[in-house]
């Protein structure tokens, strides 16, 4: 049975990409906080900074789940209320990947 991604969504493009015979290249920390970001920037756009921003804490968590010292940071991310902490603090921790 295949492996659940949960907080990966740049998995999509890795299946797409495998289904046509496409070489598996691994995503880059940078590409990642792309996602993370542009994932956060539409939630807030959608649905406001207040709600946005709390709604992405949970998808925040499993994009970062199972990064190098990603724990701190996650707890961290959970705390934050504003969209420009939350940005800020993001490229803060992918500065260190």
């Amino acid at each position: 049975m295949e492996e659940v991604h949960y907080g990966a969504p740049w998995k999509l493009n890795e299946i797409i990409e495998g289904l046509q015979g496409k070489e598996k290249k691994e995503i880059s920390c940078q590409e990642k906080l792309n996602i993370i970001l542009e994932h956060l920037n539409l939630e807030v756009l959608n649905k406001g900074e207040y709600v946005g921003v709390r709604e992405m804490r949970k998808h925040i968590c499993w994009y970062l789940k199972n990064l190098k010292n990603s724990s701190k940071v996650r707890e961290e991310i959970n705390k934050l209320e504003t969209l420009k902490d939350v940005e800020q603090r993001l490229k803060e921790y992918f500065n260190t990947l």
